[in-house]
This record gives structure tokens, sequence and C-alpha cells, in this order.
């Protein structure tokens, strides 16, 4: 997600790599048209158009740009309730709408859109967060932000779906076994008893996963899991990735995001840590990069050379 307008002032770099995801977004999407419409004619399988997109809040001065972007979804999509990820393959684009942290202005801002033109939507909770202050979120909520509390969750209409976001939003990669199975395992209980409904869905705090915490969500009980990794929608995945969104993104670029343009992020992503991995590998085996080694392979035989003559 990006922090609400207003938290802090927008650098121009910012601004720049916002306009640089655009026009590399806009290039994908030509190329997925292509190739759908090639799949279309020489395929049997024609390519997945199901996207999961994930929101956290809705300013009470946005919800109109909210249902400018809810219209447009249904323009141009079919709405998908994700506890029934059945059949969202062949010719027709697929959007399911996600809220992440269970915000009061996600209540009040962009349920009665959802309802008022019959869109489902999940929202994962924050279990023992309820009612208070989103404390991971100071730097993207606005200071009047807060969390639902325990009765506006259970207010909530048919059509809004709720999943597990763990009991403290704590990054699960960073703390104990024990304690991450605690979140997953205790925020689910907690929220079906005050429910008294099934939860089968959950969200990672941060997008913060790993294969052990995935193993974990399976042995509790979750039907899938959801990351914050752009990706195409596979129904038979346990683990779906989703793109973000917010209600201030600019038309054209909400639009990329809805047709799945943005998923090209994940690999450059992927890369980047690769390659991150590699360097701090390399430092702490005492490697150094083919350049330095040169340089200081050459420094130490010019030094070499110079005794010698003074000898």
């Amino acid at each position: 997600m990006s922090e609400t307008p207003g938290i802090r002032k927008v650098s121009l770099m910012r601004w720049v790599l916002r306009i640089s995801n655009l026009i590399i977004s806009l290039m994908v999407c030509v190329f997925d048209d292509a190739w759908f419409q090639l799949s279309r004619l020489f395929r049997g399988n024609l390519p997945c158009r199901c996207i999961v997109l994930y929101y956290h809040s809705v300013p009470k001065e946005y919800a109109e740009r909210f249902e400018e972007q809810m219209r447009l979804v249904l323009k141009l999509a079919a709405p998908l309730d994700l506890r029934y990820l059945k059949g969202c393959s062949g010719k027709k684009r697929f959007v399911a709408i996600t809220f992440d942290d269970s915000m009061e202005s996600f209540y009040n801002n962009a349920v009665p859109v959802l309802v008022r033109l019959k869109i489902p939507a999940t929202v994962f909770a924050v279990a023992d967060a309820l009612g208070t202050r989103p404390g991971w979120g100071d730097h993207y909520y606005l200071p009047t932000e807060r969390v639902m509390s325990a009765t506006q969750l259970q207010s909530l209409p048919d059509a809004i779906s709720i999943g597990s976001h763990t009991l403290t939003h704590v990054s699960l990669v960073t703390v104990e076994p024990e304690m991450a199975r605690g979140e997953i395992t205790g925020s689910r209980q907690r929220l079906e008893n005050l429910l008294q409904r099934s939860v089968t869905l959950f969200s990672f705090p941060h997008g913060h996963f790993n294969e052990a915490l995935v193993h974990q969500c399976r042995e509790a009980g979750y039907e899938r899991v959801f990351t914050t990794e752009p990706r195409c929608v596979n129904e038979t995945n346990f683990v779906i990735g989703r793109v973000s969104a917010d209600p201030w993104d600019w038309p054209l670029e909400f639009r990329l995001k809805m047709m799945g343009a943005y998923r090209w992020r994940r690999s450059v992503r992927a890369a980047l840590n690769r390659m991150l991995h590699y360097l701090a590998l390399g430092q702490a085996l005492g490697w150094e990069p083919g350049f330095g080694k040169m340089e200081s392979q050459k420094a130490e035989k010019d030094s070499v050379d110079v005794h010698a003559g003074l000898r």
C-alpha cells in the first residue's frame, strides 16, 4: 500500500517511480491483450484473468473515488467472492476485493458502496486490535484512523466475508515458530468465537511469509492464504497473490492494476531480493566484488614492484 495522502510530502523520486511503474504496466497490458487474443485463436487453455486487489483504508474524502473504482470493476470484470473461488477461468475477467487491517474507514465509507453496488468483499481483521489505534500503521494511516470495533465487525453484511490477519499484526517471519503458530491459530479461534461463523481465509501481515508459515496455516485449518505478491489467481492454489490498490490511484493506474498489468513487480522484487541475499552472503564469507578484487590485486602487485626497484 501507499501511505494516505497528507501523511508526508511526496518526493520527486516517488513521482518518477510511480510514472515509471505506470508506463511499464501499460506495456505489459498491451502484451497481455495480444497474448490473450492469440490464445483464443491457437490454444485451448486461456491465460488467467482473475485478480485479487487489496486495500487498507478509504478516508471519507476518497469515498467517491472508491465508488468510481468499483463501478469500473463492474464495467470491465465480474466481482468474485473469495469464499467461492471456482470457475474463474475462461474468457471473462474476474476481480476480487479485499481489505487488510479492518479499519473504521472501510466500515464507514467502503461497505456502503460495496453493498449498494452488490460487490462481495473480504476484510482481514486483527483479532486483538479491535477498537484500537493501529500502532503498526503510523506511517500509512491518518491520526484519526482506528480499527473497527467488535460490534462493527459483527454487524457486517453477509456479502462481506471475514478472514484473519493474526492477533497483533506482527511480522510472522520475525518471531519464533510457536509464537507464529499462536498468532495464526489463536486469531482464527477468537474471530470464530466472536462471529459465530467459520473463518477460513488468512492474510499475512506486511506480506511477510515463508513455507513454514504456509504449512502452519494449513495445519490451522485455513482454506486459503493471501500475500501481497502481485500475481494472477490460480483457483487451485492454497497461496493467493494480490495487487495493491488505493482509492487515490490514478484512473489509468487502477485500471491497469485490476487487469493484472502490475504483476511484473513481483519478478523484479524477487530478483532484487536474490541479489541482496547473494551480496549479504558474500560479505559474510569475506568475498569481494570482482572489480574490487582486481583493483586490490593490482595495488598489491604495484606495491611489490616499487619495493623491488628500491632494493
